[in-house]
């Protein structure tokens, strides 16, 4: 569906498009009322009726301008109900209820497998990273995340490399392209899978809405790989909407010195499963996601962890590293203590090879690096 081709389908646009309405206060709201038609006729008495401030319905006019950028675009509109809405949303309880879809939407059907981490991942991060995307794509399996910088860049990169299928969650509107330097990237997702979004398009991504990018990643896939995470990084509320909704979590255990580790080791030590490569994906891979069964959690520490974690991305959500970084810094970030290949450093920092080896150079010098026998880099 690229318009609204009735006058329900309008109005529940109208109706989530309202400022303050979400997919709750949605389904409260049609759960009370036969239609959205009615919903909307009613509107201004719900509001009276309420005595608390409730928000004006948006206009119809806003909501088909929107639309129109997006089927101008080449995007599609996908509500719950369609018949080409993803399925293993479907019956998730805090689904979206509408899903704004730039590129293939026949992706968001395929068997889908989340890997997200840091956004300022190590370099042997971010190459275990793209190697996992690209095996499990070569596999048919279609690699998800979220668009941003670090982890999730490698993973949509290492899918596309092989030639399969990636599909990227955005926290705005699939017309905004955040962050910049993903451009190209992002063409390149839109040959090879599918931008998603669940925001109006023309909304710009703010921190709130980075939570319900990581359940939209996590209800479409049927497991979640952390990569690297810090104990505050968004990737743990992924990982944690993974769990509520029945689904696969693996973690990449990592150095205990590392902080990008701590996220991934955490989720191991309470139950978690392990994984060092493609294979421990595959391996028990089922054809769809279990069916959705309403659960407490497991662990009652994983309640107050995943609480501070969800407070802690609210803050950290918003992208911070910017063209602001100076080289060395840059190059500082890419180090763990993992040692990286001096030409996987090349690649991801950006840097000509003789700028990289004086920085390099002068960072063992100053004692913050360590070259290895075979010529491989790590943090001291």
């Amino acid at each position: 569906m690229t318009l609204p081709d009735t006058a329900e389908t309008l109005a529940k646009l109208r109706i989530l498009r309202t400022q303050g309405i979400g997919p709750v206060t949605y389904r409260k709201l049609m759960q009370r009322h036969e239609n959205a038609v009615d919903i909307c006729a009613d509107w201004e008495r719900l509001r009276t009726k309420t005595g608390q401030p409730f928000p004006a319905l948006a206009k119809a006019d806003s909501v088909l301008r929107e639309l129109e950028a997006l089927h101008k675009a080449g995007g599609v509109l996908l509500m719950q109900g369609d018949a080409d809405f993803p399925p293993q949303l479907a019956e998730l309880p805090d689904t979206p209820i509408v899903l704004s879809v730039l590129g293939d939407p026949s992706s968001l059907a395929k068997r889908q497998v989340a890997i997200v981490g840091n956004r300022s991942a190590s370099a042997s991060g971010l190459t275990w990273s793209k190697q996992l995307a690209n095996d499990i794509a070569r596999h048919g399996i279609v690699a998800t995340s979220g668009l941003a910088r670090g982890i999730d860049t490698a993973v949509h990169e290492g899918a596309i490399a092989a030639g399969g299928y990636t599909v990227a969650v955005v926290a705005g509107g699939v017309d905004n392209i955040y962050p910049p330097e993903n451009a190209k990237l992002r063409e390149a997702i839109l040959a090879h899978g599918c931008v998603v979004s669940e925001q109006p398009w023309g909304m710009q991504p703010t921190a709130s809405l980075f939570p319900r990018r990581n359940r939209v990643i996590a209800g479409l896939s049927i497991g979640v790989v952390v990569s690297e995470a810090t104990r505050h990084s968004g990737s743990l509320i992924t990982a944690e909407f993974a769990l509520n909704y029945g689904r696969d979590v693996w973690a990449v255990p990592g150095s205990p010195t590392d902080p990008r580790s701590a996220g991934p080791n955490w989720l191991l030590k309470n139950g978690a499963t392990l994984i060092e490569g493609a294979e421990d994906v595959l391996r028990d891979l089922p054809q769809r996601p279990a069916p959705f069964v309403l659960r407490a959690r497991d662990v009652a520490a994983q309640t107050s962890l995943f609480d501070s974690v969800v407070e802690n991305a609210l803050v950290e959500s918003v992208d911070t590293v910017d063209g602001n970084t100076t080289p060395t810094q840059r190059v500082y970030g890419l180090l763990g203590s993992v040692a990286a290949g001096f030409d996987d450093l090349v690649r991801q920092s950006g840097l000509d090879e003789p700028t990289l080896s004086g920085l390099l150079v002068e960072m063992e010098l100053d004692g913050h690096a360590v070259r290895e026998s075979d010529g491989r880099w790590k943090r001291s």
